[in-house]
């Protein structure tokens, strides 16, 4: 190949020029590794210097303790107090032993002096400072302490404390059976320091834990580029890193000799090399000459130049090469008139049909009678990844491969389709790449002049992208996106499958609806992409549980439902227990944040249709919300006669009529008189109550919608409605409400709503009604979840002139203790304790007391559920000031205070 693009002496003078260039480079590259294993050599041998020099430093250390040890034997002092067992003797001894050694200069740094008995325990100790309570190396005394064997010889080791490494002998005392044994503690670095003087070099020690210990005074800090940092690893007998004793060392002599090495190298390397390639080049320029006149004459020969080459003056070997060339040229020059002459008439009646057939988008095989194929355009070169001369001559059946599925397993037979024998719509063919693609296939046959059937022109088109778009927009139709489920009108469709008429069917299937209990805290508080996140884990625990034959689709946000076809009820439980305990151990973590996760799930079976979907529906999801209202991470199995089932959907379906109450005014306002017992009032107080009006008119009482609407965060919008509507009615009626007070139930949710707070302050101050004629009404348990909030929002209202009352007082605990704190004008005693007053002296004592503790916080205080005359006068003996019941009036529509305003009251009470 390469004898086509360059000449042969071009060629042969590169690769001189290679092989020059890689000798080159072999002489760097030999002395490069000579000089990093001269380094090596140096870092290796200084290396087994400081080792060899640090363990006979540590060798003269254990020595010199030895030579100590058994010098303070010969001691009289020392060998008294052995001998009596004279702590205080002994201690004395070792301290003068050791003052004696710390003022002599000396290797043997000591830091403590241990006498231990033949079991090991220590009889007396003299330390520096330092290792007070330091009761030596584990290693050393494992040799003594519990064995039976006395201690003959000096027990040596090194040893980590305190982030320093030291040095310790155990020498028994006395012969030839010991009587105690002397435990010799030096500090082993004055030891090692001793390396330095041998070896003649810096040195620097570090402690195992990284502590300096010791650095000579000409010590060079890091520099790679001038120095060598050989170090040795010294480790104490308790296996942790005791010492890294590293030596600095000039290598600038070492690489100023290395580098006049290198320089001779290269330049006789350079001088030899360079040499080489000059002779080569002359003897091959004088070895070439005579080819180039060949070469230019096959030139000429290129540009359609053909002339010959005289044989005179040529060398011998050239001259049989060139008589062929004459000849070959002869020859070529007539094949290349008639060539051309021919090429010319063809050229123009294939041009025809190459445009033709060019233009033609779609892949076109012109075939013979022997089903060979004759011409193919670009567009089935490109199907089948060959250009059109290999394809040419070649059988179609082994070029067209097709299947009548797209599972690949039944071929076509193309003779079949080509006679018209078999019809197929559309086939499928792999490409060069294989990738399925798949085709529809038409042939038209090709007619002689004799009207004889001479081949097919076979016509493919691509409709991959077309059934590939096709497909992906009906499964984007039937899917959720996140998670590859069905989505809720796929799964309604299926559901709507598995349903039959007929009664007589006794088939089972499961319905279970999944909700994600803490879905919402998730998304809130970590986004949607960690809500998204948390689905798909999901899904894939569900995946993981369910059978290949199960409908699972993702309902909603964080609802998914799944349809178990065929199932038993007792399995299907497992089935989902599993999946609730797999989600509950999985959690969730999301920035290393771990969030715990749990779901509820509602079950039921179903089998054929006695409900709508859209009511089998509501009962499912209402089972999921009993198991999430009893603490979620369970499930709840409802049967069509459910009764919590039926509660739960009464109070959903209250949800759409406390809706309807807004949007087609249902609520009405009720009042109450709340009266005096002994002062003759013109200021008449009344509680507003709401009620709903039905679409039958029936007045519905609050027990049936307001729990629902606090279960479902609407009670505040209710709250909102009652003010803004009393309000409202307080202005249209300002001259003969004058003297009226009305009493306003507020729900704890808006006591702890901002936005309510903002709406109520708003709502007073902008409205020109004598705001002293309103009071809100409060109950203790809805303060006293945030005492402080409570307080401030009760004063700013109270600031723009309207009062407040404690409702429900005595039914918390915690009653007496918070209710000094809470500025309310009115104390309201609840209606359990009022109502046992004739029975129970207890509840009579409670109501005195509880009046008692209002009228010394300056609070006026009423009772509830008064539904007697007795009860009126047992109340007025507890002091009670105001009265509520049905012995002083039922509630009514408010519109009928306007009527009995001027009536008067017929009980000896305040006015009504």
């Amino acid at each position: 190949m390469l004898s086509r693009l360059y000449s042969f002496k071009f060629i042969i003078g590169f690769a001189l020029l290679w092989l020059g260039a890689l000798a080159y480079g072999l002489a760097i590259y030999s002395t490069q590794v000579y000089r990093d294993q001269a380094i090596e050599s140096q870092i290796i041998s200084i290396q087994s210097l400081l080792e060899h020099e640090s363990r006979e430093a540590i060798q003269r250390l254990y020595d010199d303790q030895k030579e100590f040890a058994l010098k303070l034997q010969s001691e009289a002092l020392f060998l008294k107090a052995l001998e009596q067992r004279d702590v205080v003797m002994m201690e004395v001894s070792l301290q003068e032993t050791i003052n004696r050694r710390q003022a002599s200069a000396g290797l043997l740094n000591l830091k403590s002096i241990i006498v231990r008995d033949l079991s090991g325990d220590i009889f007396a100790q003299s330390s520096d400072d330092g290792l007070n309570g330091y009761a030596g190396c584990p290693t050393v005394l494992e040799t003594v302490v519990g064995s039976l064997i006395r201690l003959s010889k000096p027990k040596y080791s090194l040893c980590n404390f305190d982030d320093q490494l030291f040095s310790e002998v155990l020498v028994p005392v006395g012969a030839p059976e010991p009587k105690a044994y002397l435990h010799i503690v030096a500090y082993a670095i004055d030891g090692l320091k001793s390396v330095e003087r041998n070896t003649g070099v810096p040195l620097k020690i570090i402690h195992g834990t990284g502590d300096s210990l010791y650095q000579s005074d000409n010590w060079v800090n890091f520099d790679a580029g001038t120095h060598l940092y050989p170090s040795y690893k010294l480790y104490a007998d308790d296996a942790f890193l005791g010492a890294t004793i590293s030596a600095s060392i000039d290598q600038e002599p070492i690489i100023d000799r290395l580098r006049k090495t290198e320089t001779s190298f290269f330049i006789i390397t350079t001088i030899a090399t360079v040499s080489a390639l000059v002779l080569v080049l002359i003897l091959l320029n004088r070895a070439f000459m005579p080819m180039n006149k060949l070469r230019n004459s096959v030139g000429a020969l290129l540009t359609g130049k053909y002339g010959s080459i005289s044989e005179e003056k040529l060398p011998s070997e050239l001259k049989d090469l060139v008589v062929a060339y004459n000849e070959m040229v002869e020859g070529l020059e007539m094949e290349t008139i008639s060539r051309r002459q021919i090429e010319e008439k063809l050229r123009s009646e294939k041009d025809f049909i190459s445009t033709t057939l060019d233009s033609i988008t779609n892949p076109v095989i012109v075939i013979d009678s022997k089903d060979r194929i004759k011409l193919v355009n670009p567009s089935a070169e490109k199907l089948f990844g060959d250009r059109e001369a290999e394809l040419i001559d070649t059988s179609i059946h082994e070029i067209l491969i097709l299947y009548a599925n797209r599972q690949t397993t039944r071929i076509v037979d193309l003779s079949q389709l080509l006679s018209r024998k078999l019809s197929i719509s559309s086939m499928f063919f792999y490409d060069p790449d294989r990738n399925l693609v798949e085709l529809e296939f038409s042939a038209s046959p090709m007619i002689d002049m004799e009207a004889e059937d001479v081949g097919f022109v076979i016509i493919l088109k691509d409709v991959s992208e077309d059934r590939k778009l096709r497909r992906k927009l009906n499964y984007e139709g039937s899917h959720d996106q996140l998670t590859g489920f069905l989505n809720r009108n796929a799964f309604e469709q299926k559901f709507e499958g598995l349903v039959t008429e007929d009664s007589n069917t006794t088939v089972q299937h499961v319905f279970a609806y999944l909700d994600v209990d803490q879905f919402r805290v998730v998304n809130e508080t970590c986004g949607s992409a960690a809500g998204d996140l948390l689905l798909k884990q999901i899904s894939t625990m569900i995946k993981k549980h369910v059978r290949k034959s199960d409908i699972v689709a993702r309902l909603s946000g964080d609802e998914f439902g799944i349809i178990m076809p065929f199932f038993e009820m007792e399995r299907a439980l497992q089935t989902i227990q599993k999946v609730i305990i797999e989600i509950q151990h999985s959690g969730f973590i999301w920035n290393d944040q771990e969030y715990q996760v749990t779901a509820s799930i509602g079950v039921m079976a179903f089998g054929r249709m006695t409900d709508e979907y859209a009511e089998f529906y509501s009962k499912v999801t209402t089972a999921c919300f009993l198991a999430k209202q009893n603490g979620g991470n369970q499930y709840h199995f409802i049967d069509e006669n459910d009764e919590k089932v039926m509660a739960q959907q009464v109070s959903m379906e209250w949800v759409t009529g406390i809706m309807e109450g807004f949007s087609e005014d249902r609520f009405c306002l009720y009042v109450q008189p709340i009266v005096s017992i002994d002062k003759d009032e013109q200021h008449t107080h009344y509680e507003v109550l709401i009620r709903y009006r039905g679409a039958d008119g029936t007045i519905i009482s609050p027990n049936d919608f307001l729990p629902p609407a606090e279960r479902y965060n609407l009670i505040e919008r209710i709250d909102s409605w009652v003010v803004g509507s009393v309000i409202e009615w307080l202005e249209q009626h300002q001259e003969k409400m004058r003297e009226v007070m009305f009493s306003v139930n507020l729900s704890g949710r808006s006591i702890g709503s901002p936005t309510f707070h903002n709406f109520l302050h708003d709502s007073l101050a902008s409205s020109n009604i004598n705001k002293s004629s309103l009071c809100f009404e409060i109950t203790e348990t809805a303060v006293v979840d945030n005492v402080e909030r409570s307080v401030e929002f009760i004063n700013s209202i109270k600031q723009l002139g309207a009062k407040f009352s404690l409702d429900d007082f005595g039914t918390g605990l915690s009653s007496f203790s918070y209710l000094k704190q809470f500025p309310v004008d009115y104390l309201k005693i609840d209606g359990e304790f009022v109502r046992d007053i004739l029975e129970d002296d207890k509840s009579f004592v409670f109501v005195r007391s509880m009046t008692e503790v209002g009228h010394a916080l300056e609070m006026e205080v009423i009772a509830e559920f008064v539904e007697s005359d007795t009860m009126f006068d047992k109340l007025r003996e507890a002091n009670v000031d105001y009265i509520q019941g049905y012995t002083v009036g039922k509630p009514v529509a408010i519109e009928t205070l306007l009527e009995n305003l001027d009536k008067p009251d017929t009980k000896k009470v305040g006015s009504l």
